[in-house]
């Protein structure tokens, strides 16, 4: 199955210059106020109200969960407000400003039998500053990815840094025993499985390119890894050895990374499923599992209980040197590596409970982001600002987003059934 791409023309008519480099927040910082914006109704009446709601609800959502804006209640605009032209001669500034309005978001939508054009204007309301106008086209079934492209384009004039409203959430969903791989939008729409197996599932990752979706999967009884051609629906690639694989992850398009303990060894490989190509990446007595490759190739992140406990370690692959990452409490696991490179997400158990954590390279300012619960499988987006993670605390597994500094922590539900096990594909 191929993963479309939105057939969405998006023009640039006007933008300031100077708005070009105008950031207002630090997104990687551990603290920063949020921005009020406003988002009233999009002038135009050719498209019907129903669409015009919908699209203003999913704005909304978008930059709700971006974490780094707080969007007004329409409740505080008035009729005059909301009756103002689109042009900045005919924008009150001074008016948005005494709301606490910090940008003022506005369109005119207009649909015809081509489709659905947008013209999006953002503004600074404490000096009338455009800081975009852009249009944005397509047909009339496409309307959230108009808005999610919108979203993501306000997050980037205010941070320097696009949004993630068109990012798409790997997933398993099931019930028991019972778990397939799906995939979908991050505002949860466009949802597609991917297996059909009805089996326990566990590790699923998708290739960079969206070609491969590699798994551990017991649909023959036991613990098999398994890797997929999600455009042709065939196998390409299964080991069938005896024990268990687990903590897949790909090493580029063609090469997956795993965990195999069988009997009192574990093994990390790294193998090509194209040619078949095998490499060693270390082997031990007892437990090793969950590689993470650093941004630079360089290193492998990884679990083992060398020293009685699952701890963290890195192993930098040119000379062999092992070194122990973790040092606070007595069970961390799970490491990923933030495509930025900078930071390590992980699970360390504190108490009774299990939390998403993040660390330095290094090992260095160790600090958890979640409170109470079973949190695991952590993710970081391809930007490095969010993660994404699975959380059960009392009913049912679910997925969550938050920032990296632990912030505007989101539930994010897309069947309705038990969730888990989530990474981004972007």
């Amino acid at each position: 199955m191929k993963f479309s791409v939105l057939a969405l023309t998006v023009c640039l008519f006007f933008a300031a210059s100077q708005a070009e480099a105008r950031v207002y927040l630090d997104v990687f910082g551990q603290s920063y106020k949020k921005i009020t914006i406003a988002t009233p109704p999009f002038k135009g009446d050719t498209a019907p109200a129903t669409t015009q709601s919908a699209m203003k609800q999913l704005l909304d959502k978008g930059l709700d969960l971006s974490g780094f804006l707080i969007v007004a209640p329409s409740s505080v605009i008035d009729a005059e407000l909301r009756s103002e032209g689109l042009e900045r001669k005919d924008i009150r500034f001074e008016g948005w400003r005494s709301l606490g309005i910090d940008l003022i978001c506005k369109g005119n939508l207009q649909q015809n039998a081509d489709g659905l054009s947008l013209d999006a204007f953002l503004y600074d309301s404490s000096d009338g500053m455009l800081l975009f106008a852009k249009k944005y086209k397509g047909g009339q079934d496409e309307w959230r990815k108009i808005i999610n492209r919108l979203a993501d384009d306000i997050v980037l004039a205010i941070t320097g840094e696009k949004g993630i409203m068109n990012s798409k959430i790997l997933f398993i969903s099931g019930g028991g025993r019972s778990r397939d791989a799906f995939i979908a939008s991050l505002d949860g729409s466009e949802m597609h499985r991917l297996t059909s197996y009805n089996r326990l599932m566990v590790s699923p990752a998708l290739s960079p390119d969206g070609r491969y979706l590699a798994f551990t999967s017991y649909r023959e009884g036991s613990p098999h890894l398994y890797v997929v051609d999600v455009q042709r629906g065939r196998e390409v690639w299964v080991n069938r050895e005896e024990g268990m694989k687990n903590g897949v992850t790909w090493v580029d398009s063609k090469r997956i990374a795993y965990a195999h303990v069988s009997g009192k060894y574990s093994t990390i490989y790294c193998d090509n499923v194209e040619t078949k190509e095998r490499r060693l990446i270390l082997r031990k007595d007892g437990i090793l599992t969950s590689p993470s490759f650093t941004k630079d190739g360089k290193k492998v992140i990884f679990v083992s209980d060398m020293y009685g406990s699952a701890q963290i370690f890195a192993k930098d692959l040119g000379n062999g040197e092992i070194r122990r990452l973790s040092r606070s409490g007595a069970y961390n696991t799970s490491p990923v590596v933030s495509p930025k490179g900078d930071l390590i997400a992980f699970v360390s158990r504190m108490g009774g409970s299990f939390e998403i954590c993040v660390m330095k390279m290094d090992g260095s300012e160790q600090r958890a982001l979640t409170n109470g619960g079973i949190n695991d499988s952590p993710r970081f987006s391809s930007c490095g600002r969010y993660i994404v993670y699975s959380s059960k605390n009392g009913g049912k597994g679910s997925i969550r987003l938050m920032l990296l500094n632990g912030d505007n922590k989101r539930l994010l539900n897309f069947t309705g059934s038990e969730e888990g096990q989530p990474s981004f594909f972007q």
